[in-house]
């Protein structure tokens, strides 16, 4: 059986589909800060070989990571004006299966010094959210559902309504 034609060609563009995301990536006031984060905190591994460096001064600009298990690449790019004003934003939420990863995660970030929220009910499952160093949240979710209820748990500081 033939696979679906992308949209792009069923459109009439000649474009090749998109295959999946090829990395993400976060503004910080700090590499370091955020890198120690990223290794130490949520076992991604710096790939020096990838850092990017300003030609001529060798300024150090951004460097990538990998998440292990799943290949993802993630850039650490110095922008602290950006940074600044995803404060408080949320850009991904990870996947845990359960409601008790997210409290191991939980004692994990407590242990790390990291401060983050209790696990919190959200409209179909549970979710965690914690503040990296540039005080933007970073969320997981688990795949472990409840019932569908719209009466989830509000917090000013993690889950604002």
């Amino acid at each position: 059986m033939a696979s679906p034609a992308s949209p792009l060609v069923s459109a009439g563009n000649n474009a090749s589909p998109i295959l999946g995301i090829h990395h993400l990536k976060f503004p910080t006031s700090s590499i370091a800060a955020k890198l120690a984060f990223y290794t130490t905190v949520l076992a991604f591994t710096h790939l020096p070989h990838m850092d990017h460096r300003r030609p001529g001064t060798g300024e150090l600009f951004g460097v990538l990571l990998q998440h292990a298990p799943t290949a993802l690449l993630v850039e650490l790019r110095h922008n602290p004006a950006q940074a600044a004003a995803q404060r408080g934003w949320d850009a991904v939420t990870w996947s845990v299966e359960t409601r008790r990863d997210l409290e191991t995660w939980r004692s994990w970030l407590n242990k790390k010094g990291v401060e983050c929220s209790r696990v919190l009910k959200g409209i179909k499952g549970w979710v965690l959210v914690a503040e990296d160093p540039d005080g933007a949240f970073v969320r997981w979710y688990c795949n472990e559902t409840h019932e569908w209820d719209e009466n989830v748990d509000i917090d000013d500081k993690w889950l604002p309504n």
